[in-house]
């Protein structure tokens, strides 16, 4: 590999595996490579926990891993999406030695006033009712072989603005056939709980990180809102904001080539 190759440890949006992101993936040149968990949270050595600390763990042991292997050489850059940004951000701060810039899309970042209140909901019902966590509880898991899974996902409104090359790519990563049918392979009890256990202590990392970083949030998202992202930036200074002329929360899969069109002059300007 040559010295100038740049290593993007990729981590996926709650319930949606690597996999899923290969439009995006397949965005940029030779000398990028692309190394992404399949799942997180499934792995018996990392089980989920509170404030997402062994999934943090989980990232920096699958980055070291890569790391040590022969034919290694380059950069690493640490990102993610919705829940994978989250996580990337913290394992940046906790090894800032692993990693050479830090991009962010679109995270749930519970800050200000939210973090007292969802770490109250946390011991509560309530998170069920202000996450997705409720609803992903009881949701569909197994269709027959015959079923139209794309058309079937397409209908659904968090899908609908998503292209349809990577509705097709997260139905062929999140589905597997078993016992004549389609059915999921990400536990949807861990998928509730990843929601249930969002970080609320995010505070207490501010002022940690110490490699170049951006935070991408989408025009239209109902997640990473200014309201929820600004005390986020005032706490990381060092953090650049860019806002994607368009997309909502999941405009990774919406719009992959703006994105990687974003992205690129972000990896030329550090790295």
């Amino acid at each position: 590999m040559s010295h100038n190759t740049i290593n993007i440890n990729f981590a996926h949006a709650n319930g949606f595996p690597a996999g899923s992101y290969q439009s995006l993936f397949n965005c940029f040149e030779e000398n990028v490579k692309i190394i992404a968990l399949d799942k997180f949270a499934h792995n018996p050595m990392f089980p989920l926990n509170d404030n997402w600390l062994n999934q943090v763990d989980e990232l920096i042991d699958y980055a070291q891993q890569h790391k040590k292997n022969e034919d290694y050489s380059g950069r690493m850059v640490a990102m993610g999406h919705s829940f994978g940004a989250v996580i990337s951000y913290l394992a940046c701060c906790k090894r800032p030695d692993l990693f050479d810039q830090l991009i962010m899309l679109d995270p749930p970042l519970i800050t200000g006033l939210a973090s007292m209140v969802f770490k109250v909901a946390k011991n509560t019902r309530w998170i069920d009712k202000i996450t997705p966590s409720g609803i992903t509880q009881i949701r569909k898991s197994s269709w027959h072989l015959e079923d139209d899974l794309v058309a079937y996902f397409k209908r659904k409104n968090l899908f609908k603005d998503m292209q349809i090359e990577c509705i097709r790519d997260y139905v062929d990563s999140v589905t597997h056939e078993i016992d004549g049918r389609r059915k999921l392979h990400f536990d949807i009890n861990i998928e509730a709980n990843i929601f249930r256990t969002i970080p609320t202590n995010l505070k207490q990392h501010y002022g940690q990180l110490k490699i170049p970083a951006t935070l991408i949030t989408g025009k239209f998202s109902p997640v990473c809102v200014p309201k929820l992202y600004r005390p986020f930036l005032k706490g990381n200074p060092s953090v650049m904001h860019i806002e994607l002329p368009k997309g909502a929360h999941m405009f990774p899969l919406e719009h992959p080539t703006l994105l990687a069109d974003t992205i690129k002059p972000l990896l030329e300007k550090w790295l």
